[in-house]
Order: structure tokens, then sequence, then C-alpha cells
């Protein structure tokens, strides 16, 4: 026959209950981390191939393919195109599912109202700048004159994307850094409605910035960036306007 158990047993069984508990509610909290941490790394793969044009605005997004391509659960793939719609970079259709964003008028304007702001910030605060910072800029516009020689333009938009991250980079935040990644990665979809050869009179304009940066040039650096954004807005927002009367 069994006998009654002591209350300090009890308070044992209770005290094993609770750890048990506990495991299981950071176990389960673990879990939750880990899908969320892998959706976002899933987002940051495809944010990067929006980024190098891999992925043009309008490129359907389907759950299974994208799936079976990188590995990981439906779920994932869904959570992950939750985070890029949360940053603007796809849309949601009825009935027709996710799509890579295709921009607005609007769309390009607050881009550029946004890249003016940091970037030229960033030209100001290039006094502080290691000169190693400035040389390395100076060295994206080498390799994107080699590719625009051989008229690599995927490639030249690519790099082109990385002189602008390097020169926001001299705001020596890596909150803004991570920000910008998800500016550019939307500006590059503004890239797909022009001509790819148009690039080369901005590598032209590029090498101009470097070299106004490592002189120490920063007000005239600051008018030529200033100059060199309104174009490249001109040039898109022309694009688009042409786009949308074809």
């Amino acid at each position: 026959m069994g006998h009654a158990m002591s209350s300090s047993d009890a308070d044992a069984a209770q005290t094993g209950r609770d750890s048990l508990d506990s495991v299981a509610r950071r176990a389960t909290a673990a879990l939750r981390l880990e899908r969320r941490s892998t959706a976002s790394r899933v987002s940051e793969t495809l944010r990067e191939s929006i980024s190098r044009g891999e992925l043009p605005p309008g490129a359907r997004l389907r759950e299974q393919p994208l799936a079976d391509a990188l590995g990981v659960s439906r779920n994932t793939v869904r959570e992950a195109l939750r985070l890029l719609s949360h940053d603007g970079l796809v849309i949601y259709h009825i009935h027709r599912g996710v799509a890579v964003k295709q921009l607005e008028e609007a769309d390009v304007r607050d881009l550029y109202r946004t890249r003016a702001l940091l970037e030229l910030t960033a030209i100001d605060r290039s006094a502080t700048a290691s000169r190693d910072a400035l040389v390395a800029i100076a060295g994206t516009v080498d390799q994107t004159e080699a590719f625009a020689a051989t008229e690599d333009w995927r490639s030249v938009g690519t790099l082109d994307i990385l002189f602008h991250q390097q020169i926001v980079s001299l705001l020596g935040s890596e909150r803004i850094e991570r920000f910008f990644r998800r500016v550019v990665a939307e500006l590059r979809l503004g890239f797909a409605v022009f001509e790819p050869s148009s690039h080369k009179r901005f590598v032209t304009w590029n090498r101009v910035l470097a070299d106004l940066l490592l002189a120490g040039e920063r007000d005239e650096c600051a008018k030529e960036m200033t100059a060199y954004l309104t174009a490249a807005e001109d040039m898109i927002l022309s694009a688009l306007r042409q786009q949308s009367t074809t």
C-alpha cells in the first residue's frame, strides 16, 4: 500500500514540473527565434538579389520554388516575404501571389529625398573619415570603370550601389547602414526602367565624386552630389513616364 506524499516530496515534484515548464518555454522561444532568424536570412538573400538586379520589378516570387531553392520551409519563405513587404520591396496581389515591387513616381521622389539627406550629410562628415575608407571608395570606382569598359552594365549597377553605400558608411552608424541597404535595394528597382548603358554617365561622375572626397573638397563634392542625384532622379522619372505611355 502506498504512502502519502510528504510536503517536501510535493515541493520537489512541483519544482520539477516548474523546471520542465521553464525549459519548455525557453525551447519554444528559441525555436521561434530560430524561425525568425532563418526568415531574416532568407529575406536578406532575396534583398541582395533585388539589389543586384537579379530579381527585377514584377518578378513573381512563388513560395514553393523559393523554399526548394533555398532549402527552407514554405512558412519560412512566407515570413521572409512578409519582411520584404514591410520594407516596401514586394507587394501582394490578390489571386496572383507576391511579386517584386514596381516603383511609382512618388516612390522615386521619396527615395531621392532620403538619399540626398544621407549622402550629403556623409560628405560633410567625411572630414573625420579614415584615409583607407576614402581610398576604398575610389577603389570601387576603379572596379566600376573596368566593368563599364566591357559593357557589363549589371555589374556596373551593383558597384554603383556599393559606391553610395560606402559614402553613407562614412557616417559611422551601423543602424543607418542597415537602413540604407533597404533604400538601395528599392533603388535598384528604379534602375530597371532605363537603358542599362545609361550608367556610363554616372561612372564618370562617380570618379569626380571620389576624387573630390580624397582631396577633402567637401563643399564642391556636395555640389556635385546634389547635381548627380537630381540627374539620376530625373532620368528614372522620365523613364517611368515613358513606360506608362507605351
